[in-house]
């Protein structure tokens, strides 16, 4: 069966606090090693929300084959610096079924 998830971020007000480059090198140090950990059981289509004071200042569309892949990626990201030091905020997580009628 194939799921897509729909997970959406806040960037907190401490994250911007940083410069271009510092944001960087966090997000090479501890984001894209999970990211890359994760990349062959699910594909990530990262969006940007185009309206401020809005619930999300991202989102991302996840898609994968098997639940407890998407699983293992939210929780590690969870206990991750990103959202340990409050950079980040997941304020929606949902996932469907593609085709559920075909099922």
């Amino acid at each position: 069966m194939k799921y897509t998830a729909f997970l959406g971020v806040r960037f907190e007000p401490e994250w911007f606090l940083m410069d271009p480059a510092e944001r960087d090198g966090f997000e090479s140090e501890h984001v894209f090693p999970i990211l890359g950990k994760h990349a062959q059981f699910l594909h990530i289509r990262p969006f940007r929300a185009a309206a401020f004071g809005a619930r999300h200042t991202n989102f991302f569309l996840v898609h994968f084959d098997e639940v407890p892949a998407y699983n293992g990626l939210v929780e590690e990201l969870r206990e991750s610096p990103l959202m340990a030091r409050r950079f980040v905020t997941i304020t929606d997580n949902f996932i469907g079924m593609e085709e559920t009628y075909e099922a």
